[in-house]
């Protein structure tokens, strides 16, 4: 599933966009995770985590991330424990990695 901030989107617009899919436990996250995209993606997954939060969130897939990225990480995962799930992030890209070890969130997300 496509999710883009700008609803006008066209061939430009595909940067400021996010791709989710769904398989069976696991969560796979593509495309960019920035300050255009995350509150998109966000709105797109409240249901999913209300309902039946993923284990896995597969990041192998993201390309570019910032602060607004671990971020919206931060809010899933806060999601899933309120409906007593505790996901894991996997596949977690170096640039990722680096932000979250900066921000010393490396305790607080479960990375693998």
């Amino acid at each position: 599933m496509l999710i883009c901030n700008n609803a006008t989107a066209g061939q430009a617009a595909v940067d400021d966009c996010g791709d989710l899919e769904r398989k069976g436990q696991t969560l796979y996250v593509r495309g960019e995770l920035d300050f255009d995209s995350v509150s998109a993606l966000l709105d797109a997954t409240e249901p999913l985590f209300a309902s039946d939060p993923p284990t896995h969130i597969d990041l192998s897939g993201v390309i570019r991330a910032n602060s607004a990225g671990i971020a919206l990480l931060v809010e899933w995962l806060i999601q899933a424990r309120r409906h007593g799930q505790e996901p894991t992030f996997i596949n977690v890209p170096a640039q990722m990695r680096a932000i979250i070890a900066i921000a010393d969130l490396d305790s607080i997300l479960p990375l693998a």
